[in-house]
C-alpha cells in the first residue's frame, strides 16, 4: 500500500491486542493541572514582587527568552524582570487561558501595569498599559525549566508614548 507504515495495516484482531494505557500508567489530569499551577505561581510571584518565591519556582538552570531575543539564564532573566518591575508598578498577569500537555504549559495572558519609572530610555509617563502576550513553559520536578514569552512590545511602547500611534 504505497509506503504507509505497518501500524496502519493492523487488523482489528491485532489492534485489539495492543494494550491501552490505564489511569495508573498515564495521569495527565493530575500532572498537567499541577504544571499549570506552577506556571501561574511563576507569574504571580512577579506580580507580588516576591523574588524569593519566584526563585523557588524557577529552576537554577532555567533558560528563558522574550520575544525571540537572546536566551537568558535565571540570573539574567531575573535582572530583566526586575528592570521591568522597576519601571512599571502594580503589574498584574491576568490569565486568559492555559493549555497543558505533559510537561509543557501554554498561557495566554494580559499584563496590566502603570508606567512609573524609566523604561528603555523612556521617562515615566504615568500611563497605564495593557499588553497581550503568551508564555510557554516546560516544567520539570516542580520547577520552571524553560520560560519563553511573546508580548506586544510595540503596543506597549505606543501606550507609554515612546512611539507614535500607527496610522
Amino acid at each position: 500500500m504505497g509506503g504507509l507504515p505497518d501500524v496502519v495495516h493492523l487488523s482489528q484482531r491485532q489492534a485489539a491486542d495492543v494494550p491501552s494505557p490505564t489511569i495508573h500508567e498515564w495521569r495527565p489530569e493530575m500532572s498537567t493541572e499541577t504544571n499549570k499551577q506552577i506556571a501561574r505561581s511563576f507569574l504571580q510571584s512577579v506580580d507580588d514582587l516576591d523574588f524569593e518565591a519566584w526563585r523557588a519556582t524557577a529552576a537554577p538552570d532555567l533558560v528563558a527568552s522574550a520575544n525571540g531575543g537572546e536566551v537568558m539564564n535565571r540570573e539574567e532573566f531575573e535582572g530583566m524582570v526586575r528592570g521591568i518591575t522597576g519601571a512599571f508598578s502594580n503589574g498584574r498577569h491576568i490569565i486568559e487561558s492555559q493549555v497543558a500537555e505533559g510537561d509543557r504549559v501554554a498561557t495566554r495572558l494580559t499584563w496590566t501595569a502603570l508606567h512609573t519609572g524609566e523604561f528603555n530610555g523612556v521617562p515615566a509617563s504615568n500611563r497605564p498599559v495593557r499588553v497581550c502576550g503568551d508564555s510557554f513553559d516546560r516544567i520539570e520536578n516542580g520547577k520552571v525549566m524553560e520560560h519563553h514569552a511573546q508580548f506586544d512590545a510595540m503596543g506597549m511602547m505606543v501606550q507609554i508614548g515612546a512611539v507614535p500611534v500607527p496610522g
